[in-house]
């Protein structure tokens, strides 16, 4: 008779040894090894990206079970390269993009539509389909009409007072006030003569002036259309005037252009060979004859409201005006790497990382670094509204300077602050400042965003800010915007706050309107209507961010 023997009852380790005797060389579980351990659950990443495009684009990277930090990498659609890590600034904004999370054996890729939001100082227009939706003031480009006749556009370009089309054909059709009277701002034909130095045909790209614009033909020739202003005789002349526009002569001289600075009323040509052309009004730096340094191997021109400035390619800087000379350097600069200039006096980057401010220092403050010289040093960026500035250096700390009258009560309030910044954003007399923990800083005139703190509590998480001359939006990592500033300018985003939940970027004009484009392309805007913060065309109803 077989008796049954209860399992608990036979040593365990008697068991273990009997099986490992009868060919089980692995221990079992149970018997004081264990079974081949299980597979680590395989890595995970995902990537959603921040900005406008043609701005700061920030990644917002999730992972799990990665070996290493997630890396980020950014490119073109045609493969350039365009750099790593979790924030790059745009540079190719006319060009789709695509930026990839690693993590481990994962990899997550989100692809962005190219740039086709533009902005007059008061006008809206989107580029979709080949063809364009405008609104905002009508004086100012935003003849939504106008723009939906036209079809066949390949690329827009802003000005101050309005937008210029390149059409497939390389002809150009414009609309807005720089270009036809106020008092009847309708689309018109340039290439018919009506306000061009010439033909607007064969045209290979487009150089937007304040306003004016200028033309680079295929053959290398240059044409302009629009007006330069006249700041003391308060009259607006025609590129094409006979007497008193752009002469034969100069318009013969503008070969290989590569870039065009602007004052209020004047312009200077940068040409390929380091030389400089300029035109318009003489009395805010259309006539060069006067600089202070003669115009040959210049690097970068920048415009103040009324003098031009120029870095040549020996570090020394080179000043012109007509009437007015505040930004003109009053002693000499070298080794100057990069200018930066407000709307009347400038800063010198040099090339040992420090910083000065130039100009009139009797008129204006700003262009007086004395008392803070020993701090200017390892700067990493200048940024500046239109009477002051605020450099940030390498350690993310900020120096502000400028404007005292409407600056420093403010900014000695935040001053202990203004440590840890990685990007600083500005209105027209205020500067807002965005911290590596997604906190922000303000300072400057509160009537347009200098005093955030009644928002405060929610500038958390922030990954982006937008601002126009009189306002501030703060784009979160959970799609979310705060708002602040002169409410009627897009300050108080109370009335759309419900749209406000999934956005990706945010776009502005400077005349009081945001616009805020959601990852599924769905979009709200506020402001001033007049501005653009009005109803937008019934044919626009998305504005594709990824694709």
């Amino acid at each position: 008779m077989n008796k049954m023997i209860p399992f608990s009852s036979v040593p365990m380790k008697r068991i273990c040894l009997a099986l490992v005797g009868v060919g089980f060389t692995t221990l079992l579980a149970g018997c004081g090894g264990s079974s081949s351990p299980a597979a680590p659950p395989p890595p995970t990443v995902t990537i959603d990206v921040f900005g406008a495009r043609g701005t700061t684009l920030t990644a917002q990277v999730t992972s799990t079970n990665c070996s290493a930090t997630p890396t980020v990498s950014w490119q073109t659609s045609g493969g350039v390269a365009l750099g790593t890590g979790l924030s790059i600034q745009d540079t190719q904004p006319s060009s789709a993009i695509s930026a990839t999370a690693t993590c481990s054996t994962a990899t997550a890729t989100e692809n962005l539509q190219p740039l086709a939001v533009f902005t007059s100082l008061a006008a809206f227009a989107v580029l979709q389909n080949k063809t364009a939706e405008a609104w905002g003031n009508p004086v100012w480009g935003g003849q939504t009409a106008t723009a939906e006749s036209l079809t066949n556009i390949t690329q827009l370009y802003p000005s101050d007072r309005g937008f210029a089309a390149l059409l497939a054909d390389n002809t150009v059709q414009t609309w807005g006030s720089s270009y036809v009277s106020e008092s009847n701002p309708n689309l018109v034909d340039p290439a018919k003569g009506s306000i061009a130095t010439g033909p607007l045909t064969n045209i290979a790209s487009i150089i937007p002036g304040r306003v004016a614009y200028f033309g680079i033909k295929k053959d290398g020739s240059f044409v302009a259309w629009g007006n330069y202003r006249g700041l003391i005789s308060q009259v607006d002349t025609p590129m094409n005037d006979p007497s008193n526009g752009l002469s034969a002569s100069t318009l013969a001289s503008l070969t290989n252009v590569q870039s065009i600075a602007a004052t209020e009323g004047a312009y200077a040509a940068l040409k390929t060979d380091g030389t400089v052309v300029t035109f318009g009004d003489t009395d805010s730096g259309g006539d060069s004859s006067s600089a202070t340094l003669p115009l040959t191997n210049v690097t970068q021109i920048v415009g103040t409201n009324y003098d031009f400035v120029a870095l040549r390619k020996d570090g020394t800087v080179a000043g012109w005006t007509g009437s007015f000379g505040w930004a003109i350097p009053t002693t000499t600069l070298s080794t100057v790497t990069n200018l930066t200039a407000n709307g009347v006096v400038g800063v010198a980057t040099l090339k040992s990382g420090a910083a000065t401010a130039f100009g009139d220092a009797t008129s204006v403050d700003a262009a007086d670094t004395t008392s803070i010289a020993s701090s200017l040093s390892n700067v990493a960026q200048i940024y500046a509204t239109q009477s002051a500035f605020a450099a940030l250096l390498t350690n993310g700390n900020v120096i502000s300077w400028g404007d005292l009258q409407r600056m420093q009560t403010s900014l000695n309030a935040v001053q202990s602050s203004l440590t840890n910044v990685k990007n600083i954003v500005s209105s027209e007399y205020a500067f807002a400042a965005l911290k590596n923990d997604g906190t922000v800083v303000t300072w400057g005139d509160p009537t347009v965003g200098g005093d955030s703190s009644s928002v405060a509590s929610q500038l958390t998480n922030v990954v982006s800010i937008t601002a126009n001359k009189y306002a501030f939006a703060a784009l979160k990592s959970n799609g979310t915007v705060v708002t602040w500033g002169m409410a009627s300018k897009g300050g108080n985003s109370s009335t759309v706050a419900a749209s406000l939940t999934n956005v990706r970027a945010i776009y502005a004009t400077p005349f009081g309107a945001f616009l805020a484009v959601n990852k599924d392309g769905t979009f709200v805007n506020w402001g001033d209507q007049w501005a653009g913060g009005g109803t937008a065309p019934a044919k626009l109803t998305k504005i594709p961010f990824t694709s």
